[in-house]
């Protein structure tokens, strides 16, 4: 696969015409991931377009705020996704217990 020629062939397509290439392309194995920020309703109204039932990867850190979930529930369900979700093993709270606020240390 040359990546330039694929770059190229796409530095003007519309989102949805490389949400197709990539679907033709590897099937049922084609995925995307979403943070499930502000922006990302666009991208899964165009994937769920193309192919309803794409798989949405999504990892909760177990640190993501409550809005991102609600929103994440909203999405699924509207667009009815086919999530594939990826926890954490321990739940944030343990998470603190053991390990303290990372983010706040050097």
């Amino acid at each position: 696969m040359d990546l330039d020629a694929i770059n190229e062939k796409f530095a003007s397509a519309h989102p949805s015409e490389i949400i197709r290439w990539a679907v033709d392309e590897f099937g049922d194995d084609t995925a995307i991931s979403s943070s499930f920020g502000a922006e990302s309703a666009c991208l899964l109204d165009l994937a769920t377009q193309v192919k309803p039932d794409i798989k949405v990867v999504f990892v909760d850190s177990g640190f993501l705020f409550e809005e991102t979930i609600r929103f994440k529930e909203e999405l699924k369900k509207r667009l009815n996704l086919n999530l594939v979700e990826f926890l954490p093993k321990i739940p944030h709270s343990e998470f603190l217990a053991q390990y303290g606020k990372l983010y706040e240390k050097d």
